[in-house]
């Protein structure tokens, strides 16, 4: 009877397409947000697209001098470093885990140093011309649905997700505060929202008979907004109202502008934002930290103080 002798398996080299179709099962698994698994499908792109340019058909042949390379077609496409980033961080996460598998030499894969973008917030003539309450008698679905959407958003500062996700039953009307199950963390989230909001909110759920297992946003026959219709929607409302900027994200920042400005806390700022830690809300009370300046001699206590000294001193020597 032959012997059994100890066979030596090496792992099976695989293609880049076989190990993303592995990289995305795994993600699943780890029961991550289809907005994240939607990331990586399309923030890969570019990179698959370059590596089949230079060749590069198998995952083991990938070294980091391909990503240094990699960084110099996309700028030569024009593309913004911010966006870079972009692309790098989902080509990192898909190679450390092939690093962390053994299907790939390890390396370090570093971001490129990129100027902060300007967020840019709705003007306040935007906000007026926005807000604008329309005619409530002769006011179609549509228009009132999409002018509930912008107060919405500029009252709480949500993302598109969030809002596309909300239902009927997340709004305690009562309580003024907003349930949010859909956030970028997974967490669930309470909003609290401005007596004016609530009774907008209100008008518009009992105007259209809308169920607590309706989505607070939802089209013509009811049905829940995709992203992409929320964006249109979005745009032909601003446009039409006069206001050039059609960003939602942008409303956004103009919620965290004006939150910052008017003296809001940033640790407090942060939950509203749902932010996992408090490093992305400093951006936003270093970017419109400028604004905190206006006007600030007339609340310094130094300034007022010598004010208040100075006419006594007159009225002394009267």
């Amino acid at each position: 009877m032959a012997k059994l002798n100890k066979q030596n398996f090496e792992k099976r080299t695989k293609t880049v397409n076989e190990f993303y179709e592995d990289f995305q099962l795994g993600n699943r698994v780890k029961n991550l947000s289809e907005m994240t698994i939607l990331y990586y499908e399309q923030n890969l792109s570019y990179f698959f697209d370059y590596l089949s340019e230079v060749g590069i058909e198998l995952l083991e042949d990938i070294r980091k001098s391909h990503i240094d390379r990699y960084i110099m077609w996309l700028r030569d496409k024009g593309l913004k470093d911010t966006t870079i980033n972009t692309y790098l961080r989902a080509a990192r996460a898909l190679l450390y885990f092939a690093m962390r598998e053994d299907h790939l030499e390890s390396f370090s894969i570093s971001l490129i140093k990129a100027n902060a973008e300007q967020k840019e917030p709705y003007s306040d003539e935007d906000i007026k011309k926005l807000i604008k309450k329309p005619d409530m008698k002769s006011i179609g679905f549509v228009e009132h649905r999409n002018w509930v959407m912008v107060n919405y958003l500029l009252e709480t500062g949500n993302r598109l997700n969030t809002l596309l996700n909300i239902k009927i039953e997340d709004i305690d009307l009562e309580n003024g505060m907003v349930v949010l199950t859909t956030t970028k963390n997974r967490k669930v989230q309470y909003n609290p929202i401005s007596e004016y909001l609530v009774l907008i909110l209100n008008t518009y759920i009992r105007s259209y008979n809308l169920d607590k297992d309706d989505n607070l946003f939802v089209n013509e026959v009811k049905e829940q907004l995709t992203r992409n219709s929320a964006q249109h929607a979005i745009a032909r409302f601003n446009k039409k109202r006069g206001v050039k900027k059609t960003s939602i994200h942008a409303f956004r920042h103009t919620f965290a502008k004006h939150y910052i400005t008017s003296g809001g806390d940033a640790f407090k700022l942060q939950r509203l934002l749902g932010h996992s830690t408090l490093d992305v809300t400093m951006n936003y009370v270093n970017l419109y930290s400028s604004d905190l300046k206006e006007g600030f001699n007339e609340h310094s206590v130094l300034n007022n103080f010598r004010k208040s000294d100075r006419l006594e001193r007159g009225k002394r020597k009267l």
